[in-house]
């Protein structure tokens, strides 16, 4: 073993945590079985696709209406920031969309293109714009909630710490989270291979830090992992959850299944999952 960085782990124990191409074997085939479901997410489904909210290419939307003052699902997707898109997921959308909800799936524009801090503020800006246009697209500006996978849920956690009277909006424009196997503490992050891309410095990395950004208040927030991801992963979920508890959050910790880091996402089509019903019970669905 090498000198330690980070806690008990040398460089390659850290990076080995991280590195879900090593450590999900079937990474390119699970990614390959989503493609026939998000194509019909689109074919089956009437979908705004690529609707911009903001000024670059990256900023854009995918939205399924619901019936009017439907609850509103913000599901933001995963990728360390620096890969994948919202296309790759659609098929999180279809159980939710069945139920009568709003849904929509967001982009933004990556690292290292851009800086975390302003991956921060687009996904900030795109809840904002669901808010002022949420009578447009069939929901409740009231009962927007927002879920993410990994990097989401990174981007989940740092919108509820926001300042939204900042943005002209309600102190509790979000309604309801779930950060599913969220990154809470960058730290392990900047520290390792993926900080080549991201390049963090440790004020950044503080700085963007859901563990290090708790609000004043939370809403009724599910934190949830795959039972079977990672060390680093369960332990980001667990001090994040600790701290919220700390503060007198409600909020609930959800070990899903033996699901590794790419599997778990896939629950969501699952209306039998512990994970989707706890969505959607917070959704009111």
């Amino acid at each position: 073993m090498g000198q330690t960085i980070y806690g008990n782990y040398d460089q390659e124990s850290l990076d080995l945590e991280y590195d879900m191409r090593r450590r999900c074997p079937h990474y390119a085939e699970t990614f390959a079985s989503f493609g026939k479901l998000n194509d019909r997410m689109v074919s089956n489904f009437q979908c705004s696709v690529d609707v911009s909210f903001g000024d670059s290419d990256g900023q854009k939307l995918d939205i399924w209406h619901g019936r009017g003052n439907s609850p509103i699902l913000l599901f933001i997707h995963g990728g360390y920031w620096r890969a994948f898109e919202k296309d790759m997921f659609r098929f999180v959308a279809e159980r939710f969309v069945e139920s009568g909800a709003a849904v929509v799936l967001n982009d933004y524009d990556l690292c290292p293109t851009v800086t975390m801090t302003e991956i921060v503020r687009q996904n900030r800006a795109a809840v904002a714009w669901i808010y002022k246009n949420a009578g447009m697209i069939g929901g409740d500006p009231g009962r927007i909630h927002v879920t993410g996978h990994s990097a989401g849920g990174h981007l989940t956690a740092m919108l509820l710490a926001t300042n939204w009277q900042s943005f002209g909006l309600p102190y509790d424009t979000i309604n309801g989270a779930v950060p599913l196997s969220g990154l809470f503490d960058l730290e392990p992050i900047r520290l390792s291979y993926l900080n080549a891309d991201l390049r963090m410095n440790e004020e950044e990395a503080r700085q963007q830090s859901p563990i290090n950004n708790l609000p004043d208040r939370m809403p009724p927030t599910v934190v949830a992992v795959g039972g079977g991801e990672t060390d680093e992963f369960r332990r980001q979920s667990r001090i994040y959850t600790d701290a919220c508890r700390k503060k007198g959050f409600e909020v609930s910790y959800l070990e899903v299944g033996n699901c590794d880091h790419v599997m778990v996402s896939g629950e969501y089509r699952n209306l039998l999952s512990p994970l989707t019903a706890a969505l959607m019970t917070q959704m009111g669905l």
